[in-house]
């Protein structure tokens, strides 16, 4: 057992090393060497000669290559040395071979080491000819060659020199014939006909080197068959659109500039509403008998769910319907919770507004009488666009807005969404026809895309009240300050008799919790008669009988009241009783009909999932297997990378 064990340690103890060696495998390149020689200045070619001296940290089998076809007419005659020992051309994948493959725009070169290399130096020579490489001008001729790519995988290279042996006659002329390096700092050195750039320091992982160098004209060198279109595109590169370039920076600012002033020209001529005379800074008591919930989309120009839940409240003061709530203990008698259900009264719903009309029938639909607010979840959220829209109509209708803030904030936003999509489309058609050259035209669908959402960002500040309407709301928020700060301008006690008038205005305003606690403190404020808490018992304790006159539910028989009940200064029931079950009445009230339109809102935007929508789903009638490939992901066509390995 004790052997077993030991063993099985070994074992893992190997397989960690493995992995752990598996995943740590590193390249250092000690030199990386180029060599271009051979050079036919008549026929236009050129050999390459690249000479790596490479340190592997790991075990490592084969290396790879690409060498592009871009600006040249052809690579052949291509060579593999491992060591000094040429390798054997063959796609055999066997040790000490190579294999090119032609991908179209490069050559493909992968070669097999002779055996694997684990943690050593090793040196390797790749050549090749270069045809139609060098690039023919009567001022001079040019070689311009890339001898360390950018991707060489992350890894370092130590030091490197490029070589030019130019032939007889044609070394670079002093202060005629330029000689340049792009890429890592490098010391260039002219020698007659032999150029050599040497590195100042290692080069990074991710840079690269080229040489550039000039050499007297042949006359009898025939340009490339790719010259003519690369010193077209070259002389519009550097000429031409710059011009573009500045031109379109221009226009872009234009845009911009423009989009926004006119936006904002717009706003304070048609979206800012009238300026009015003084108004008082607070006011005890509603200005005019506009309903809460137009008073709340006034003040903030939307129809809000406290909006909805205040036309409740406030038919329920009107008389047109009652609020019972009921109490039961938890489980094992901890806690408590509570019920709701809405009751109609015997009113006429003649006289009421058309939203007030919807939300009677919304609540009491089929001619029923009564409706618990649990049945309302999942259900009412219908209802609650309708409702928003007669709400908006109503502001038009009381002459507080010109158009319905709903309509200026989607037209607008549809103006904002319109130039969105033209600068999306443009610039997607720039990226497609110039992706390498488009340069700063780019800033011009930029701009607009700016300026499209500067237009539905301020399209939702431009509905304007008209002049009743900046009047009446300049009122009512006099009002509301009044409601927020009763200690500051009259006092509780002397607003208390209006609490239950007052109410459905707090809730509309969105401070009924804080108004509630005003008075619950305080003696003698009577409990709203459209509020039933059976639980309190006494008068309550029968609940509310439907489709009665309010003033009958305080009664302990099915008879009427001559008139209304006399409540006593100490003894009888007081919102200081009830108002923490008030409270969470509406609380329960206001977040339910939130959560339920939260839903309704993920409800009504999702769509079902297509069978062609990826990994993130299944489609559930298929069949439970594939017919090839595997069957997971990560087998997509495409991809691909070079190195060693």
């Amino acid at each position: 057992m004790r052997k077993s064990l030991a063993g099985f340690s070994l074992f893992m103890l190997f397989l960690l090393v493995g992995i752990t060696s598996a995943q740590s495998r590193t390249v250092y390149w000690e030199k990386w060497d180029v060599l271009i020689n051979n050079i036919n200045t008549s026929g236009n070619r050129f050999d390459v000669t690249e000479s790596y001296n490479v340190r592997f940290s790991g075990t490592f089998s084969f290396g790879a290559a690409s060498i592009p076809l871009t600006n040249l007419n052809s690579v052949s005659n291509i060579r593999v040395s491992e060591a000094g020992t040429p390798l054997r051309e063959s796609c055999s994948q066997q040790p000490g071979t190579y294999c090119v493959e032609n991908a179209g725009n490069e050559y493909a070169l992968t070669y097999y080491f002779t055996k694997p290399l684990s943690n050593v130096s090793q040196t390797f020579e790749i050549q090749y000819t270069v045809q139609g490489g060098l690039r023919i001008y009567d001022g001079g001729d040019q070689l311009w060659w890339t001898a360390i790519p950018s991707e060489h995988y992350g890894f370092t290279i130590g030091s490197s020199t490029v070589t030019v042996v130019l032939p007889d006659g044609f070394g670079p002329r002093e202060s005629i014939d330029p000689v340049v390096t792009y890429g890592a700092p490098t010391t260039v050195n002219v020698n007659r006909t032999t150029v050599t750039a040497q590195a100042t320091g290692a080069i990074s992982g991710s840079d690269y080197l080229e040489i550039r160098v000039q050499y007297p004209h042949d006359p009898n060198a025939t340009p490339p068959s790719w010259q003519p279109s690369f010193d077209s595109q070259r002389l519009y590169d550097e000429t031409t659109k710059p011009l573009i370039d500045l031109g379109a920076i221009a226009l872009s600012i234009l845009i911009f500039l423009g989009g926004l002033l006119g936006i904002y020209a717009l706003w304070r001529t048609r979206g800012r509403d009238p300026e009015i005379g003084p108004v008082p800074d607070y006011l005890t008591e509603p200005p005019d008998n506009l309903p809460p919930a137009i008073v709340g989309t006034l003040l903030d120009e939307q129809a809000d769910v406290r909006d909805v839940i205040s036309t409740i409240v406030d038919l329920a003061h009107r008389g047109y319907l009652v609020m019972e709530e009921e109490q039961s203990e938890g489980l094992f008698g901890i806690g408590k919770s509570s019920t709701f259900t809405f009751k109609r009264t015997d009113k006429d719903l003649t006289g009421l507004r058309k939203f007030e009309q919807r939300m009677m029938s919304a609540l009491f639909s089929s001619g029923k009488m009564e409706r618990s607010l649990d049945s309302l979840k999942n259900r009412f959220y219908t209802v609650i666009p309708k409702l928003q829209d007669e709400l908006y109509e109503s502001l038009v209708d009381e002459d507080l807005f010109t158009a319905k803030p709903s309509t200026t904030r989607a037209i607008w936003s549809g103006l904002g969404t319109v130039i969105l999509a033209v600068a999306g489309i443009a610039g997607f058609a720039l990226f497609s026809a110039m992706e390498d050259t488009i340069g700063a035209l780019i800033c011009i669908p930029i701009s607009l895309g700016v300026v499209g959402v500067a237009a539905m960002f301020i399209g939702q500040h431009m509905p304007a009240k008209t002049r009743k309407g900046a009047e009446d709301a300049a009122k009512w928020d006099a009002f509301r300050k009044y409601l927020q700060n009763l200690e500051k301008y009259s006092g509780v006690e002397e607003a208390a008799h209006n609490f239950d008038a007052f109410l459905p205005y707090a809730v509309a305003f969105g401070i009924d919790r804080t108004w509630i606690r005003k008075f619950s403190q305080m003696q003698n404020v009577p409990i709203p008669t459209w509020y039933y808490p059976t639980y309190m018992g006494g008068p309550y304790r029968g609940g509310y009988r439907a489709g009665t006159p309010l003033s009958q539910g305080l009664g302990t028989g099915s008879r009427g009241l001559p008139g209304e009940l006399a409540r006593a200064g100490s003894g009888g029931l007081s919102l200081d009783d009830l108002s923490g079950n008030l409270s969470g009445g509406l609380e329960s009230i206001s977040t339910g009909l939130t959560n339920m339109l939260d839903s309704a809102s993920r409800v009504m935007t999702s769509k079902p999932q297509s069978a062609s929508s990826g990994s993130s789903g299944n489609w559930r009638s298929g069949g439970s297997s594939w017919s090839g490939g595997g069957f997971s992901g990560g087998g997509s066509s495409g991809g691909g990378s070079r190195g060693f390995g």
